[in-house]
């Protein structure tokens, strides 16, 4: 799809489905030292789902408001902010039948992010509630039902298409309570009835459009976009950890008109945790250890490059930075941060699952180059800064008002390697990759080399061991709008 200057980011991948648009927003921010930063909005509860922008207002979700230190959630809050000075105007609770571990490094019941269109907003309970408001908190219409008990990493992200808006979830409406949980549904098996899909409905009224024909595992980011001949189409995928049940594993080109198949591309092992990138000649995706470049109009694999033998790695020494050209990258036990994946013009970037490397993939030749970064840079008033190579600080999983909210030990590591990541964001020439503890690398991803000289800043959305975040930047009018686990964050110039 052709991109445009983002007036709004009305869903997770913003207005060109592809997390991409033309533009100018800060490079150089710090929450730590309000250095452009021109508001800041206390949120309830933890969160992940990426706030959107439409027509002057700011849409995110939340879990609802704790009181003590809570390890798990159901119910959501659907919230409503106005985009010129942060203030909130409204919110609503979605209610949520599955309960989730809050601020998992998996997702939790906000991990799908809200889409709106001007008039209406779609928020998703990803435990099992959709509800669509107008710009004035005012319900328009509901859908419920049980989500399938299983191993639940970041989930689609809703799709805004022609009125409709397309989320992945169990079409039907049988389960039980009990078949929310992984035990409780085990003994249902790997039967196709019980696949996720991608499905539509419509933005108006909740009417259920299409549910599409192939299946879609909940590790996968579907994308839109259109194909050379003219065709919008969504890529989604199948596969990951924890033998998902929909085949066969690999990728899928779904018309986004009706859900049908346009062609099914079978990947031995593939790890689906990963963003569905294309564009109208091609889509681009990573294997265990290689990188495909697929023909979009037959779904052929016309390129296989290694992202192991023959690459470039920058490294950082004691007394600066060593490139070594043509060599071997060290074996990792994850190749890929999940869905950390973008393409930024000619090439696919990504972050590697250990070692704290970005990649990058040349799309025209296939070469590779990884370069090292900080983890974490550590900022405080009137100090300079620490940067750190080898551990992040933990976080303290804390809410606003201190309140520790979550359960699992690794929601508070560092966010590389084995977590269902947020997407980076490409705004004109400058790419946006944030990590989990409150990090932002921009890069200009067209420099010539992946070094340091293509590092134009590493900024933070809050001070270290208290910032913590899963969610993308988005887009409007100049400005960059991030969320934590405390709050809602405008980053503009100053």
């Amino acid at each position: 799809m052709n991109s445009v200057h983002a007036a709004d980011w009305q869903q997770a991948a913003g207005p060109n489905g592809n997390f991409t648009v033309t533009g100018n927003a800060p490079v150089e921010f710090s929450v730590t030292h309000e250095r452009n930063v021109l508001w800041r909005a206390k949120l309830p509860s933890t969160g992940q789902g990426t706030a959107i922008v439409s027509n002057g207002r700011v849409f995110l979700t939340s879990h609802e408001l704790i009181t003590k230190d809570t390890e798990m959630g159901s119910d959501i809050l659907g919230m409503c902010f106005d985009a010129a000075t942060g203030k909130e105007l409204w919110r609503r609770t979605i209610p949520g039948v599955r309960e989730t571990d809050l601020s998992s490094l998996f997702s939790d019941n906000t991990a799908a992010s809200p889409v709106a269109d001007g008039e209406r907003v779609c928020f998703i309970n990803v435990g099992g509630a959709i509800r669509c408001f107008d710009f004035e908190g005012r319900e328009l219409w509901g859908y419920d039902w049980v989500p399938f008990g299983r191993h639940h990493a970041r989930l689609h992200e809703p799709i805004l298409h022609q009125g409709n808006v397309i989320t992945v979830q169990y079409p039907h409406r049988d389960l039980k309570p009990e078949h929310a949980t992984k035990a409780g549904a085990a003994p249902l098996g790997r039967d196709r009835r019980y696949w996720m899909h991608l499905q539509a409905f419509d933005l108006k009224n909740g009417e259920r459009r299409w549910i599409a024909e192939t299946g879609t595992s909940v590790h996968q980011t579907s994308l839109i976009g259109r194909t050379s001949a003219g065709v919008t189409a969504i890529l989604t995928g199948r596969g990951g950890g924890h033998q998902p049940p929909e085949e066969p594993y690999g990728l899928s080109l779904v018309n986004a008109l009706d859900g049908s198949t346009i062609w099914e591309l079978p990947i031995a092992g593939y790890p689906s945790a990963q963003n569905s990138c294309w564009d109208g000649s091609c889509a681009y995706a990573f294997g265990k250890d290689e990188h495909f470049v697929i023909d979009v109009a037959t779904g052929k694999i016309v390129r296989r490059s290694s992202l192991i033998e023959g690459v470039t790695i920058t490294r950082h020494a004691a007394d600066g930075y060593v490139r070594t050209e043509n060599t071997t990258l060290p074996k990792f036990r994850q190749l890929l941060t999940k869905n950390s994946n973008i393409i930024a013009g000619r090439f696919h970037y990504f972050r590697a699952g250990e070692g704290f490397f970005i990649g990058r993939v040349n799309l025209d030749s296939g070469a590779v180059e990884y370069l090292q970064v900080p983890v974490q840079i550590v900022r405080r008033v009137g100090q300079s800064d620490e940067p750190l190579w080898d551990k992040a600080l933990p976080n303290d999983m804390k809410t606003a008002d201190g309140f520790v909210a979550t359960q699992d030990k690794r929601n508070s590591g560092n966010g590389w390697g084995h977590v269902s990541a947020a997407s980076g964001t490409v705004i004109g020439e400058k790419l946006y990759l944030p990590t989990m503890v409150g990090m932002v690398h921009v890069l200009n991803w067209n420099a010539e080399r992946l070094d340091e000289n293509a590092v134009i800043s590493i900024n933070d959305l809050g001070p270290a061991n208290e910032t913590w975040s899963l969610s993308s930047l988005s887009y409007s009018d100049g400005r960059l709008y991030a969320r934590t686990l405390k709050e809602l964050i405008c980053i503009g110039e100053k």
